[in-house]
């Protein structure tokens, strides 16, 4: 490759040096030489070649790919439908669209943000709320069929007994507080404050397109003068807000532990981690596509290096 020096004024030797190298004719209007165009035009040409034959390349394009992969499996959603009176369904494509909550179920698994809005009454305050979760299920219809996941964890759960049940059972529980919290979204736009908690549905593995998805929660219903724990972890009768959120949003709000400190100490419960860790990883973690990223500078260096030695 013969050397040579890009200026503004471009002269025609140079220019004709620069597309003789890249073998690619530059004609415009009807055959004229435009000089800028040309320019233009043979500087990428040139600067594609390069890149795409230099060393390391392919871990170049691989990290860009990945990184393109977990961009677009993080779309932070609120979702329309509430869950009202301790169950619901919740339509999710009112709020998100098929290639969209695509990539939020390519890693596999579905981090949904939970906003409650419990009374501040008996053994629960503005600091401190909880509810208990009997069911979540996923529901995915699909090109190619229905497919069901009713596989789920929050970080904490608790010793309960069910209204109705002669045993107490154990089940997953959410904690939040009244009003916004001080976290901050990595996604523009997108409010995290308004959230408490996290459900994380794992396991999810499907074929073909989706055309329809629900998702349906049960909350626990308590026990009546059963204990602390039944009278603080029931719901009453308000609405749950519910959002799709990213990785990243789900492991800083779930490390947040809203509402926990300020839960009555008569209140039992056991920090639990979900199958796989996920959303109880600490929130520094560097992803891996950013690990790749990190090792290229390393990697022109030596290549350099063994340059200057040659």
């Amino acid at each position: 490759m013969t050397d040579w020096q890009f200026c503004p004024l471009l002269c025609p030797h140079h220019l004709r040096q620069l597309t003789d190298e890249i073998s690619v004719p530059v004609r415009f209007n009807h055959g004229n030489l435009n000089p800028m165009n040309a320019i233009t035009n043979s500087f990428f040409l040139m600067l594609t070649r390069k890149i795409l034959f230099a060393p390391g390349a392919v871990l170049l394009l691989m990290s860009v790919l990945l990184i393109s992969t977990a961009a677009k499996a993080e779309v932070p959603t609120v979702l329309t439908d509430t869950i009202k009176s301790g169950s619901g369904t919740i339509d999710i494509m009112q709020d998100d669209t098929s290639s969209e909550l695509d990539g939020a179920l390519s890693g596999g698994t579905l981090y949904l943000g939970v906003d409650l809005n419990e009374d501040a009454s008996g053994l629960e305050k503005s600091t401190s709320q909880g509810v208990a979760i009997k069911e979540v299920e996923l529901v995915l219809t699909t090109t190619e069929g229905t497919f069901t996941f009713d596989t789920f964890y929050t970080n904490t759960t608790a010793t309960i007994l069910e209204q109705g049940a002669t045993e107490a059972g154990e089940y997953n529980t959410l904690f939040g507080q009244t009003g916004s919290n001080e976290i901050s979204s990595t996604t523009e736009g997108f409010d995290l404050s308004s959230f408490d908690d996290v459900i994380e549905i794992q396991n999810i593995s499907y074929t073909g397109e989706i055309i329809d998805a629900q998702l349906n929660v049960t909350f626990l219903d308590t026990a009546n003068n059963a204990g602390d724990n039944e009278s603080f972890f029931d719901y009453s009768a308000g609405f749950e807000d519910f959002a799709i959120l990213s990785t990243t949003d789900a492991q800083t709000l779930d490390n947040a532990d809203i509402g926990i400190e300020e839960a009555p100490t008569t209140v039992t419960y056991t920090a639990s981690t979900p199958s796989g860790g996920d959303i109880a990883a600490p929130s520094g973690t560097p992803e891996p596509p950013w690990m790749l990223l990190a090792a290229i500078p390393a990697l022109l260096y030596s290549k350099r290096k063994r340059q200057a030695t040659t």
